[in-house]
């Protein structure tokens, strides 16, 4: 996910029907003193927005601090390339098997397909489109069970797809090594802690963090980010927009955002303003809460879980 936080620090005159859009501009080598009086041709790719959902328009409540998120599907104009030729549901199936549909220039979200809004897969003998991989499968098995069964020839029929070789099994996973440290050093053991016979000393490459590779690719094609957040001012009853660039140096990986919302102690008591901190409304118990602005930026660290397989 790529999340960005949104506020409208005047929450005495507070913006009206406030909506998010993302879109990617993707720079590459033109910026190099070589290309310099080349030109180039730049298009911005928009990012579909998970939430709020862009089907229901983006719709922001922006007197509290929200996040607006870009999941890195499929789909996603920064997915690096090595990532979608892998095809979908985390490179499940290959993009190239057959089974992919072409998005034919649309604008796509892959969160669509596992709620069932739209098809993304199809099986090749028939032509059934599905969701999922898990329904696709389950309808190449049904069919081959059916053909057997009826004695449809193998040629030219569901008979003939193997779907072990074609789909990964996300259910078989490699047990995980344990590590232990042994005199300084780290060691493998077995389930039990210990292994058999002494501790064997082992040289082990731990894995790179999972977004290594998008970090990569974010700056070998000299992507910009653009967030837009539109709304209606209450005074003038004006359009206006408010634009944010985000490039490499701007994006914390492994992260996210921090709580910036804070408790008055003091009962009732609005404060505006005080130590940078905004009154924005008040809870069931009758006790005002405030938005510190000095932490708002502020991100934490998320515990990564690696994927075995």
């Amino acid at each position: 996910m790529l999340s960005v936080r949104v506020y409208d620090a005047d929450s005495m005159y507070p913006i009206v029907e406030a909506h998010v859009r993302f879109y990617a501009v993707k720079h590459g080598s033109m910026h190099a003193k070589a290309f310099e009086d080349v030109r180039h041709p730049m298009k911005m790719e928009p990012m579909r927005v998970t939430s709020p959902n862009d089907d229901l328009g983006a719709v922001l409540y922006t007197s509290i601090p929200t996040c607006a998120t870009h999941h890195i599907d499929y789909h996603s104009p920064i997915l690096p390339p090595s990532k979608r030729r892998l095809g979908p549901e985390d490179g499940r199936v290959l993009s190239s098997s057959g089974f992919v549909l072409d998005p034919c220039g649309m604008d796509l979200r892959e969160h669509d397909s596992y709620t069932g809004s739209q098809d993304e897969l199809r099986c090749v003998v028939c032509g059934e489109t599905y969701t999922t991989v898990v329904n696709l499968i389950q309808h190449i098995q049904y069919n081959q069970h059916m053909e057997r069964h009826d004695d449809v020839p193998v040629i030219g029929s569901h008979q003939e797809l193997d779907v072990k070789a074609l789909f990964k099994d996300r259910s078989k996973r490699s047990s995980p090594r344990t590590m232990k440290r042994v005199e300084g050093e780290m060691v493998a053991a077995t389930d039990s802690g210990t292994n058999s016979g002494a501790d064997t000393k082992i040289d082990i490459d731990l894995p790179a963090p999972w977004y290594e590779e998008y970090r990569a690719y974010l700056k070998q094609a000299n992507i910009e980010i653009i967030c837009v957040v539109e709304a209606i001012d209450p005074i003038m009853s004006g359009t206006f927009q408010a634009l944010q660039s985000y490039t490499i140096d701007d994006i914390e990986f492994g992260a996210e955002f921090a709580p910036c919302i804070l408790a008055d102690k003091e009962g009732g008591k609005k404060d505006i303003g005080r130590l940078g901190r905004w009154f924005v409304g008040r809870s069931a118990v009758g006790r005002s809460v405030k938005v510190d602005l000095d932490s708002f930026h502020d991100v934490v660290n998320v515990p990564e879980t690696e994927k075995i397989g």
